[in-house]
């Protein structure tokens, strides 16, 4: 018996359309990702190692989790719950070592009956902070011009909390601290001026990206009592690490 052609696409049509309601009710996808996409080494006691994001999909919240691979390491997420477009902050507590010691951090995030998770590679390396009198005195010729001005800058040093270093490197040194609602990270090129420049990037802790960034010329002059200029400037696509 012939099939006549609306019986015929009314039948191709019902497949979908049984789809269409099943998958109505569906969670929608997610995914687990980390910021920055390089971490570098870092030194003993407690340090920022990345930031964890679920990406902006509406639906259940989801629960995270990590393990450190380092023994008398310990890792903590602030938070340990993120919603849609939320970020959760990777800390460790690195112990003393006298050798360089790679480690990793595994961020396992769960939603429902949903499981992804991400590796964070890094190396413990011998150190303290020695950085912080420096960073004190170039933010705070930041802070003399901005703070109080440019949301997420006190007034003076001493508004910022839990300063610490990050990206263990040599030429560019690097530093941040965290107040309650942002990351003010700090950079400054170990040189002579007037190549000796500064800058710093301002991200609010719910958020993955900074959001605000500001250049000074020359750090060395400015802290020698010498005419210098700040300006703002793009923001990193990423925080340092």
């Amino acid at each position: 018996m012939k099939m006549s052609r609306a019986v015929w696409v009314l039948a191709l049509a019902l497949p979908a359309l049984a789809c269409a309601e099943s998958d109505e009710g569906a969670a929608p996808e997610w995914v687990l990702s980390r910021s920055p996409a390089f971490v570098n080494r870092v030194i003993p006691g407690e340090r920022p190692l990345a930031l964890v994001t679920s990406g902006d999909q509406e639906g259940e919240r989801v629960e995270l989790t990590a393990v450190i691979s380092l023994d008398g390491g310990t890792v903590a997420l602030r938070p340990a719950s993120i919603g849609a477009g939320e970020v959760s902050e990777v800390w460790v507590d690195l112990p003393s070592t006298d050798t360089e010691t790679p480690f990793t951090v595994t961020v396992t995030g769960t939603r429902g009956t949903t499981e992804h998770t991400v590796i964070i590679d890094a190396t413990a390396i011998p150190g303290a902070d020695d950085l912080a009198p420096m960073a004190d005195q170039i933010i705070g010729v930041f802070l003399d011009e901005l703070g109080g001005t440019v949301e997420g800058l006190p007034p003076e040093v001493a508004g910022l909390a839990r300063g610490t270093p990050v990206a263990g490197l040599l030429v560019v040194s690097h530093y941040a601290w965290f107040t309650d609602e942002y990351e003010v990270g700090l950079s400054w090129h170990i040189m002579i001026a007037p190549d000796d420049w500064a800058e710093i990037y301002l991200r609010p802790r719910d958020q993955l990206q900074p959001t605000r960034a500001f250049r000074l010329d020359s750090w060395s002059t400015a802290l020698d009592g010498g005419e210098y200029a700040i300006t703002e400037v793009d923001p990193p696509v990423e925080v340092m690490r």
